[in-house]
């Protein structure tokens, strides 16, 4: 495959996230570092042309305000938490007024709030920050949400911040045939493998399985501290002062499962996240969750539809 320049423009606004935004640049400025200039190159844009303040209180100075953008430019919209209270109409438009024009918009971190508020992503799948995920979903409804790391094959590529932006852009320059090279930017960046985009974000515990029940709440509490372990639902009951019959009732009221199917599930999201980054032995992620190998296999492709060798080759 013979890959075709491409540009990235990004728009940053007022409160943007900086490890976001410099950790897409730097893939780019690496992967130019290492012989391939002539295919990425990129420029920072804000509204006004004027320099920008990120949420860490260190600015940018931008190379060109929004009359200059590149012609097939990829806009890459950057901005951070509290994007939902600063209403920012003239950003919106322009990003209607590129769309019109063909330009591909991307959206890295609370960026994926304003394609929301421009309506660019109804009825489309985006990845946003779980700290975003509450506003969408009660303002957005047709927005479909995701917590992977990041999206690439819809129409608005999107990344839910933080370090995975590095790995939205690797997976750009590998899916463009230069699979060798984000190996090189891998190792120059002292980044351990390129995440898969179906890696799921790391949600707080309390987030993945909230509950305003106390029992339940600590039910889950203690399926967290020991999904290395698996210990039995009996002994969970008996921490608890309750009997397996009340915990299994209190579950099903709950989430509709019951607890040993809910504690199945956090043991095998987590080790799907191992399985897909590819760092360890399926062997040895299945004796740590507390799996037999030969089970482990079966369990997961009941849940997943796949093996976790199949899961784990089809990342390659």
């Amino acid at each position: 495959m013979t890959a075709l320049p491409t540009h990235f423009t990004f728009l940053i606004e007022p409160g943007f996230t900086m490890q976001a935004f410099s950790s897409a640049i730097e893939v780019l400025r690496v992967a130019r570092k290492l012989g391939a200039g002539d295919l990425f190159s990129y420029s920072v844009l804000s509204l006004d042309g004027a320099t920008v303040e990120a949420s860490n209180g260190l600015s940018i100075v931008a190379n060109m305000d929004v009359q200059n953008l590149p012609k097939d430019s990829i806009v890459v919209v950057v901005s951070g938490a509290g994007v939902e209270q600063t209403p920012n109409p003239a950003l919106l438009s322009k990003l209607r007024f590129w769309a019109r024009q063909s330009h591909e918009i991307w959206a890295i971190s609370s960026g994926v709030v304003r394609l929301a508020q421009a309506g660019l992503v109804d009825d489309c799948k985006v990845a946003a920050h779980w700290e975003d995920v509450p506003f969408l979903k009660a303002l957005f409804p047709r927005v479909i949400l995701s917590s992977a790391i990041f999206i690439a094959d819809e129409p608005h590529p999107t990344c839910a911040g933080g370090g995975a932006a590095a790995d939205l852009f690797m997976h750009y320059i590998k899916s463009n045939g230069s699979e060798g090279l984000v190996e090189n930017i891998a190792s120059r960046l002292l980044i351990d493998g390129v995440r898969d985009g179906r890696v799921r974000q790391n949600f707080p515990s309390e987030l993945k399985y909230s509950s305003t029940n106390r029992t339940v709440f600590a039910a889950i509490q203690i399926m967290l501290k020991t999904r290395y372990e698996a210990v039995k639902l009996s002994t969970i009951s008996e921490r608890l002062d309750i009997s397996q019959r009340q915990l299994e009732r209190l579950f099903k009221e709950e989430f509709g499962h019951t607890p040993g199917a809910i504690y199945l599930r956090l043991r095998l999201d987590e080790a799907r996240q191992e399985v897909l980054m590819g760092h360890r032995s399926v062997l040895d992620i299945a004796l740590d969750y507390g799996f037999q190998p030969g089970n482990f296999s079966k369990v997961y492709k009941r849940l997943f539809d796949v093996t976790p060798s199949q899961d784990r080759a089809s990342t390659k």
